[in-house]
């Protein structure tokens, strides 16, 4: 009888991984399907935990009470552009709007969001103060796109031409660990580009660096 009983709950363990998955490929399914809509067309999942361990205080995501619950990063390539040109020509507030693309942005997004029947928050990449969030690090952490030395997030595909717009937190699992682990986009080259990089930066009160120092 223990025997079965121990199979019948390893068997309930399964089960539960099954149904949080199916959950979780739905959410991200839908907020991926939904955003690509309307022009943001890279979501990439992680656990809240993967960002949230490499920074302090408000930037912190709220985790709904578990750091492996999901978090989506939500951006863009040039896809955007015609959906957003689009809607200011359709959208003649959003035209007068201060910021017409961090107001589309965040109606975009936030109507998806509305529509996936869980408990979730969204912070955009466009908001300050207590609110801001280190997105380049976010985007690292789930595997969309490597921070480089020189503060670029170089997707594989897409390269730097991306934008980070959003993510969402949710209180639902999310993916296994552990965190992608991101190959450099360099790989192996020896350009010396980071050398020259990190000379230039190294130069002191503002200096530009010397051309014949950088080319050495």
């Amino acid at each position: 009888p223990h025997s079965y009983a121990a199979r019948g709950a390893a068997d309930n363990r399964r089960a539960d991984r099954r149904v949080a998955m199916s959950g979780r490929e739905e959410v991200v399914a839908r907020l991926r399907e939904g955003c690509a809509a309307s022009g943001f067309d890279l979501a990439m999942p992680l656990q809240i935990g993967w960002y949230n361990d490499g920074v302090d205080g408000s930037l912190r995501l709220d985790d709904f009470g578990s750091s492996g619950h999901l978090a989506v990063v939500v951006g863009n390539t040039r896809a955007l552009w015609p959906v957003w040109r689009a809607a200011l020509g359709s959208d003649p507030g959003l035209a007068a709007s201060d910021n017409p693309l961090d107001e589309y942005t965040v109606r975009a997004i936030d109507d998806v969001v509305s529509t996936l029947g869980v408990r979730a928050s969204v912070r955009f990449a466009h908001e300050t103060g207590p609110r801001r969030v280190a997105m380049q690090r976010l985007a690292h952490a789930a595997g969309l796109a490597y921070l480089t030395e020189t503060h670029l997030s170089v997707h594989p595909t897409y390269g730097p031409w991306i934008a980070l717009r959003a993510v969402v937190s949710v209180a639902h699992p999310g993916p296994p660990g552990p965190a992608p682990v991101l190959a450099h986009p360099c790989g192996s080259c020896a350009r010396g580009c980071l050398r020259t990089f990190q000379r230039a930066i190294s130069t002191t009160a503002g200096a530009p660096p010397n051309e014949a120092s950088l080319r050495a």
